[in-house]
């Protein structure tokens, strides 16, 4: 047996004998922490004026549960690759949920608007800031789970770090739409998923080293 299998397994063991509700409980505090700062910075921002009106829609609550499902789905993910078990995380299928729901209601909003209205519910009025708002804000979680992924032992550390930013891109993408005064489906399922994108891209790039140990 090689060194470094020696190792893995010796933190396999390790983590074995962990009490079984520490690893959720630092996810869970990591993730909060970088939610409250996220909505702490979407506060200097400012909340959409007509906030209090766009809660009575089923578009708001739309928009953020296709945040939120990425950030559960990232969020669960975790507590399997900050483990340095070879097991899958399963849960990570659970993010396909919000894309076939928001595409669902995307394809329904284009085939019902006039020909002349299609690009303009696409490309909103922030087309061009959304996806790197939403990846500025994801940084934020990034950094408090990847500082609670320093503290576990993940093994498969690109992965790992792809599965933090989609679970901040989560995160933030939900925090952003109380600033996001845009509310058409086609316009959510390119831009925020745009932005949900990029903040995996840098978790995948930044993993390797930021979670080495």
């Amino acid at each position: 047996m090689t060194d470094i299998a020696l190792l893995v397994d010796r933190l396999v063991d390790a983590h074995r004998r962990t009490p079984p509700r520490r690893l959720p409980r630092r996810v869970a505090s990591a993730a909060l922490l970088g939610a409250v700062v996220t909505l702490a910075l979407v506060f200097t921002w400012g909340l959409r004026p007509d906030l209090a009106a766009a809660i009575a829609t089923s578009r708001f609550w739309m928009k953020l549960g296709f945040g939120a499902g990425f950030a559960v789905a990232g969020l669960g993910g975790l507590l399997v690759l900050f483990r340095p078990e070879p097991a899958a995380p399963r849960r990570l299928w659970l993010a396909g949920l919000p894309v076939v729901v928001i595409a669902a209601a995307a394809l329904q909003e284009a085939a019902a608007a006039p020909q002349g209205e299609l690009m303009a519910l696409w490309m909103g009025r922030s087309a061009l800031i959304c996806p790197f708002a939403i990846a500025a804000l994801s940084l934020v979680p990034t950094a408090a789970l990847t500082i609670a992924g320093r503290r576990s032992a993940p093994t498969r550390l690109r992965l790992t770090g792809a599965v933090i930013g989609l679970a901040s891109g989560g995160i933030a993408a939900t925090l952003y739409a109380l600033h996001c005064p845009e509310s058409g489906m086609t316009f959510i399922a390119t831009w925020y998923l745009t932005g949900i994108a990029l903040a995996t891209l840098i978790g995948a790039l930044t993993g390797p080293r930021l979670l080495r140990w």
